[in-house]
């Protein structure tokens, strides 16, 4: 394929040139056909570092809500419900309405840490508890098993359609891991997928084709801020200080997992005693990679050069209503620090608990600190890189991902016009 006369992004500027694809990554030559690109913008396609295509899939299905009120207003069909999005705890009243609804509700908090079940869902999941706090499994497994397929294609569509070529998400949502990977197969989008520790063998592990990378780990060391999980130095104003999930025992087990077998850990730590007990192992283990970060230790930075870290800015902006609940004696959200300290970060929605955009991303990026310039490197060849994957960069021999815009991408005002993986057109 042979992309002409378009302006191409070099990491510093745009410049008017011919691209040449064969084999599904870039190349000084190519016989193949030709595409006028004149007019055009072309771009790497953006890399979604952290986030879940299932679970954005599901969310376009769910109900979407943010206040009770909203969610009592809308059409609830079906024979059960599923909602997600709500961060204020209901009262009484709101749990005795949710109870008169005769089929099963589950709601799960915006963090995805917490849910909330009426009676009939209590009943129908063999439940005492109208919470759940941290293993939402048994939700998944009543309501994804069967449309497992239906939610990973819509969720790649949601993401294709902001320019997003790769993810690196974690799927596993209900369903065994082969289940899962039956459907990966057919992916149109580029996917790191990152599996549960749960009866990991070696061989689930590996390239299913040129798009699809099965080469992650992803374990939870401590839960969220809204649902007072995230483990602190502090404390939150009910007196707790979150909760550690893994041992360091067991961190230090799948570390050596993932060193044998060549995989990327990556360990989801919010607060800053969650983060500082996986850099006790990580230390020893470089290569791999935190997710969230968003309490770090000053003197924790110092021994985080060999660890990689996936980050979201925007959540400063949505956590401040979280962060008047609690104290911490450390730096929040320190990612422009990191930065300038050479310490390897890239960006990521974290969807579907925030917008799967990357205009999302940039415009609180911006905010931050961050150019223009950076931020894109940040949500393109940074996280691509962290993982091995040779994309992000319009350069001989990184895979052929990337989108034509019709105005200026560094703008973040506009979604492409075409999208394309491996050379293909998929979107557009």
């Amino acid at each position: 394929m042979i992309v002409k006369s378009a302006l191409v992004w070099n990491g510093k500027e745009f410049s008017r040139r011919d691209i040449f694809i064969e084999d599904g990554a870039f190349s000084e030559k190519s016989e193949g056909p030709i595409l006028d690109a004149k007019g055009y913008f072309l771009v790497p396609g953006f890399v979604d570092s952290h986030a879940h295509v299932v679970g954005t899939g599901f969310s376009r299905f769910s109900v979407s809500f943010s206040t009770w009120d909203e969610f009592f207003k809308k059409d609830l069909k079906g024979d059960l419900i599923v909602g997600r999005g709500w961060s204020e705890e209901p009262d009484e009243a709101i749990l005795q309405t949710l109870d008169r609804i005769e089929k099963p509700v589950f709601l799960i908090r915006r963090c995805g840490h917490k849910a909330l079940l009426n009676k009939k869902a209590m009943e129908v999941l063999n439940v005492k508890e109208r919470y759940l706090l941290e293993n939402l499994e048994v939700i998944y497994e009543h309501v994804f098993k069967k449309n497992i397929s239906k939610f990973y294609r819509s969720g790649e569509e949601e993401f294709l359609k902001h320019g997003v070529t790769f993810v690196q998400s974690d799927d596993l949502y209900g369903v065994s891991t082969e289940e899962l990977l039956e459907v990966l197969k057919n992916s149109r989008i580029r996917l790191f997928e990152k599996l549960k520790p749960k009866g990991l063998k070696p061989e689930l592990f590996g390239d299913l084709n040129s798009k699809v990378h099965v080469r992650g780990v992803k374990v939870f060391m401590d839960g969220s801020l809204g649902a007072r999980t995230a483990l602190i130095s502090g404390e939150y104003d009910d007196g707790t200080h979150g909760v550690q999930l893994l041992t360091k025992e067991k961190l230090e087990e799948l570390a050596r997992f993932c060193d044998r077998y060549g995989l990327v850990l990556n360990v989801h730590s919010i607060g800053d005693e969650a983060v500082s007990l996986v850099l006790d192992v990580l230390e020893r283990h470089p290569g791999h990679r935190i997710v969230h970060a968003q309490f770090v230790k000053e003197e924790d930075l110092k021994r985080a050069r060999n660890t990689s870290f996936s980050v979201q800015p925007h959540f400063y902006f949505e956590d401040q209503p979280l962060l008047k609940n609690m104290k911490v004696n450390a730096l929040l959200y320190p990612f422009r620090k990191m930065f300038e300290m050479g310490i390897s970060i890239s960006f990521s929605s974290d969807s579907p608990v925030s917008p799967c955009d990357p205009k999302y991303i940039a415009e609180h990026a911006l905010k931050m600190g961050f150019s223009r310039e950076e931020t894109f490197h940040l949500l393109t060849e940074a996280g691509a890189k962290q993982v091995g994957i040779k994309v992000g960069r319009i350069e001989k021999g990184f895979r052929a991902d990337f989108c034509l815009y019709e105005r200026n991408p560094l703008l973040f005002e506009d979604d492409p016009v075409a999208v394309f993986v491996e050379g293909w057109k998929v979107y557009g």
